[in-house]
């Protein structure tokens, strides 16, 4: 009798952006940075030290807020609340989904827990919430509830500040800044600095920080209190430090202020796509480019205006060219520079829609698949040359969502009508019930072979085999049957899910879930070998997905 089972998997490595920060706290001898790729720790001379991840204990990458009560750092994520020695290592301390922290002024470890703990036991589930006082909660849908009491108010914009006065209450948004009486009655202040906004309480009183650097004080009748006093987009800032939503941290010296985040970080936390181009990994992001991944490590960016868009659906190299399909268009670049290629505009390739939604490297050609049909172009041509533009037939859907190539093989998934496969001669429809667990197909990965592997949005996976399809609904090793992602590999397939990442084994049937990545939320699986990379919300992860098949132990 032989088994089934996996290797012992571990990260091989995480690769986050520290560049959006929410806190900073001094402890343990450094300066922690609260950021949305993890705990990024600094001397107190500003020299980066290491960033601390989910392989370090955290719960998420995602930090909101820091508190420190001397001998630990509370750290508040958005998978639990942990706290921190000043060794770093982690304990958690609530299963919570606060992004922010009450203040801890002078209270002791054990003091600061039972007021966590009690806080925790009159807010209402559900909310998250973002700021908090001794009497008041505000959240990241503008409410602001009296704890204790039926009372709330409704705000435009994420509650960021809140100070109780004795004839009620100051709270600021990221929209603005208010004044609540103690009858209920709110009053704005005017000509505050161009949001979003961010607040600081110091020793002078609350500053209030504009998106362009502007400060003011936080009076009736606000006035600047420097024309640029901070980095552009500061979020937060603590005794000549600053951090910001798109850059990092900011040392303030003599000769002003100056950045002490590495540069040439991985572009963006949320991973979309990953790809191969000339030996060098490609990731692109939700909302923040591609970039490329050079031989000494550091990663170049590629934003829009040499990208129609900074959100990218799928990139695709044919060795000499590297394509990017984004939502407002296709990236392309020869090796020399970065053209835009979309419909109504520069459309040499007669696209049929705006959002490219993927490129896929197919028998005549490379594919440029849009919600109307595919472009197929010479590969390795510069400028690019159409060879056929083929529609996808009138009466099937209006919703594509997906779509890849390989081989003879072309296929396309959507929203309400399954998949379509076109296999050089003729379409051929895939539907739920006989073929599919259901027709809302998020995701696609294909081969030459024929096979195909299709997520579904709520319903799992299917795998197809060339002949026929393994549907699977639910199984003990997927974690949700909310597939984001698939690739498939030798045997099998790999599928992301928004709650972890799978290994299906096409020959026994049997679903095995793969170790915690940077973040539960898989949007992007790129194969190689026995490893694979996984792109998350998070970050990017490399895990080992290939099973070993060993010999059962006797019984005697």
């Amino acid at each position: 009798m032989m088994l089934s089972t996996l290797t012992a998997l571990t990260l091989a490595a995480t690769v986050t952006n520290t560049e959006t920060v929410h806190d900073l706290e001094p402890f343990g001898g450094h300066v922690v940075a609260c950021t949305e790729g993890g705990l990024e720790l600094f001397t107190p001379a500003g020299r980066p030290v290491r960033v601390l991840t989910v392989e370090d204990g955290l719960p998420s990458h995602f930090c909101r807020a820091l508190e420190s009560t001397g001998d630990r750092l509370f750290v508040a994520t958005d998978e639990g609340l942990v706290s921190l020695d000043t060794r770093f290592h982690v304990t958690p301390v609530l299963d919570v989904r606060w992004q922010a922290l009450p203040a801890a002024e002078d209270a002791s470890t054990p003091d600061y827990v039972s007021r966590l703990e009690s806080l925790a036991a009159v807010l209402t589930p559900g909310p998250a919430y973002t700021a908090f006082s001794p009497r008041f909660a505000g959240t990241a849908e503008g409410r602001l509830f009296e704890l204790g009491t039926q009372r709330a108010w409704s705000l435009p914009g994420p509650v960021r500040f809140i100070s109780d006065t004795r004839d009620g209450v100051d709270v600021g948004t990221t929209e603005g800044a208010f004044s609540i009486s103690a009858s209920g009655r709110l009053s704005a202040l005017r000509d505050l600095p161009t949001g979003p906004l961010s607040f600081t309480a110091t020793e002078q009183g609350v500053r209030i920080v504009g998106s362009h650097g502007e400060v003011h004080a936080w009076e009736t009748e606000s006035v600047p209190l420097q024309a640029v006093g901070v980095p552009k987009g500061a979020t937060v800032l603590r005794d000549g430090w600053a951090g910001t939503r798109t850059s990092g941290v900011f040392l303030q010296g003599k000769k002003g202020w100056r950045r002490i985040t590495p540069t040439g970080q991985l572009c963006g936390n949320h991973i979309t796509a990953l790809a191969r181009h000339q030996g060098q990994l490609v990731v692109g992001t939700f909302d923040r480019g591609v970039c490329i991944q050079r031989e000494d490590g550091r990663w170049q960016t590629v934003r829009a205006p040499s990208l129609p868009s900074d959100q990218v659906l799928g990139i695709t190299s044919d060795g000499v060219n590297l394509y990017v399909a984004t939502t407002y268009g296709l990236g392309f670049h020869d090796g020399k520079a970065w053209t835009q290629v979309a419909y109504g505009a520069r459309n040499p390739v007669a696209l049929g829609k705006l959002s490219v939604l993927n490129v896929s490297q197919v028998d005549g050609g490379v594919a440029l698949v849009d919600g109307r049909g595919v472009s197929l172009v010479t590969p390795g041509a510069s400028p690019l040359s159409l060879v056929n533009r083929m529609p996808l037939p009138k009466e099937w859907s209006k919703h594509p969502s997906v779509g890849e190539g390989s081989g003879r093989f072309l296929w396309m998934g959507s929203e309400d009508r399954g998949l379509l496969r076109w296999d050089g001669e003729k379409w051929q429809r895939f539907h739920d019930g006989r073929d599919l667990t259901d027709n809302w197909i998020t995701a696609l990965s294909t081969d030459s072979q024929g096979r195909a592997v299709a997520g579904t949005c709520q319903d799992g996976f299917n795998y197809f085999d060339g002949a026929k399809w393994t549907r699977v609904r639910t199984a003990s090793g997927l974690p949700s049957p909310a597939i984001v992602s698939a690739a498939l590999v030798p045997g099998g397939a790999v599928v992301g899910t928004l709650l972890g990442a799978s290994y299906f084994d096409a020959g026994t049937g049997e679903v095995h879930a793969l170790p915690k990545l940077a973040d539960p939320r898989v949007y992007a699986v790129l194969p190689e070998g026995d490893a694979a990379l996984f792109g998350t919300e998070g970050g990017l992860s490399s895990a080992t997905w290939k099973p070993l098949t060993t010999p059962a132990l006797s019984r005697r």
